[in-house]
């Protein structure tokens, strides 16, 4: 069975294709056979020297695939089923309240501990979900990391409403463009942004109302475009600056919803524009099963497509790391098993 691996902290150049024998039945665990990974900027990310993230390891925290073996969980072999990124406990009391990404106990896969890039994976009955017979393994595949973070933050958190304004902040990346096709789904209006004039019609066609260049004259265009009022949501897909921005163009009693760091770690911005305009700043890590089923709801309704960027043999994982870290892609990239 072959599984791919970061040896150490660096570049593509510590990917290792690795030999090793398949997992064991074990009880309270399933194992799945890999169909269809999805590439993510935390795999890349992954690579680096964080606190936290254990080497040599497994990555990929994207993965649909078929049972191999059901065990004793509820699942037949064969079924098509997707893999839930986070490890959590299902005792403490926010796995109990179905938040699961607050565990107190949480690891990603495929960061923290042993992911997903394996021909074969083992996992605990409760982080597998079984594929409606509508939706591809393709399309499922795309969704656990960067979709489910951005319905958490948008939908389970800041509640956005029809009708609703949003601006993206990060457009183009895989949650700012999994923000924008959720938000559409819901009828909002979708203010978006993207550094690369080549990827605003891009935009454009996956239904963004407005593209705008995230430079000195955002804040300006924005508030022309919504008649001086501001939006209601903010999906900051890039932290840093934006965040003092997303403050500024936000309606009294709006919501921001942060999920990255992508333009820095480090913000400065006056207490007082929080509380007394009535903000809500919102801090998103992944989200639930219950988000990531409801995704799965709406591709299989129709209501939501995933957009695939382009598909890799896994064997070329490295190759589509650096297409991610070029930053030449709009959507998903996925990798073929």
């Amino acid at each position: 069975m072959k599984k791919f691996v970061y040896e150490r902290p660096g570049g593509v150049d510590v990917i290792r294709r690795v030999e090793d024998s398949p997992p064991r039945p074990e009880p309270g665990y399933t194992i799945v056979k890999a169909q269809f990974g999805s590439v993510n900027h935390v795999d890349i990310w992954g690579r680096m020297d964080l606190p936290g993230q254990p080497f040599p390891r497994v990555f990929g925290s994207d993965l649909a695939g078929v049972v191999e073996d059901p065990g004793d969980g509820p699942f037949n072999k064969g079924d098509r089923v997707l893999l839930y990124p986070m490890k959590f406990c299902g005792t403490c009391e926010r796995c109990l309240q179905g938040r699961e990404n607050s565990c107190f106990y949480r690891a990603l896969y495929g960061v923290h501990t042993d992911g997903f890039f394996s021909e074969l994976v083992k996992v605990p009955h409760a982080n597998v979900l079984r594929i409606p017979d509508s939706v591809s393994l393709e399309y499922a595949a795309a969704l656990p990391v960067a979709y489910t973070t951005a319905y958490h933050g948008l939908i389970t958190r800041a509640g956005l409403r029809s009708g609703e304004t949003l601006l993206v902040l990060g457009g183009s990346g895989g949650a700012g463009l999994a923000a924008l096709q959720i938000a559409k789904a819901v009828n909002s209006y979708v203010i978006t942004t993207t550094s690369f004039d080549w990827k605003k019609e891009l935009l454009k066609r996956a239904g963004a109302d407005e593209v705008l260049s995230p430079d000195e004259s955002l804040y300006e265009r924005v508030m022309k475009l919504t008649d001086g009022k501001g939006v209601d949501v903010v999906f900051d897909a890039l932290g840093g600056k934006f965040v003092e921005l997303a403050l500024r163009v936000v309606k009294r009693g709006g919501r921001i919803v942060n999920m990255a760091m992508t333009a820095g770690s480090e913000v400065s911005f006056s207490i007082r524009t929080l509380y007394a305009n009535n903000v809500d700043l919102i801090g998103v890590y992944l989200g639930t099963r219950s988000d990531l089923y409801s995704l799965l709801t709406l591709v299989s309704r129709g209501r939501l497509k995933p957009i695939i960027d382009s598909v890799f043999p896994a064997d070329d994982v490295d190759k589509a790391q650096i297409r991610m870290e070029k930053r030449q892609h709009v959507g998903k990239i996925l990798l073929r098993f």
